[in-house]
C-alpha cells in the first residue's frame, strides 16, 4: 500500500510539474520577446526545481543533502526524457502510427520507469 500511496503522490507532483511547465512558457511568450526554444528550457528548468522539491519532501520524504540528489533527479528525468523520446521514434518512424499513440505509450510506460529511478535510485 506504501507503495501505491508513493506512485500516487509522484503522478500528482507529476501533474503540477507539467502545469507549472506550461505556465511558465506561456508566460514567457506571452509577456516577453524570448525564442520558444529558450522559452521552453527556462520552463523546464523551473518545473524540473517543482517537481525535485516536491517530490524530495512530499512524495518521498528525504532527508538526505538535497545537492546529493538533485544530480541523480536531473539524470532520472534525462532517462524519461530518452525513453520518451524513443517510445515516440518508435510509434511515429517504426510503426508508421499517429503521434498520439506515441504519446498515450509513453504515459502509459515512462512514469513507472522514472518513479522507479527515483524510489531506489534518487531518493533512495
Amino acid at each position: 500500500m506504501a507503495l501505491a500511496a508513493s506512485f500516487l503522490r509522484f503522478a500528482v507532483v507529476g501533474v503540477a510539474a507539467t502545469a507549472t511547465h506550461a505556465a511558465v512558457f506561456a508566460l514567457a511568450i506571452e509577456t516577453t520577446r524570448l525564442d520558444p526554444v529558450v522559452a521552453t528550457a527556462i520552463a523546464f528548468l523551473v518545473a524540473l526545481a517543482v517537481g525535485f522539491t516536491l517530490n524530495r519532501r512530499w512524495t518521498f520524504r528525504s532527508s538526505a543533502h538535497p545537492l546529493l540528489e538533485l544530480p541523480r533527479y536531473l539524470v532520472a528525468q534525462l532517462v524519461g526524457l530518452g525513453v520518451n523520446a524513443g517510445i515516440m521514434a518508435w510509434a511515429v518512424h517504426a510503426q508508421r502510427w499517429s503521434p498520439y499513440v506515441g504519446l498515450a505509450i509513453a504515459i502509459v510506460l515512462v512514469p513507472p520507469v522514472t518513479f522507479a529511478l527515483a524510489r531506489w535510485w534518487v531518493f533512495r
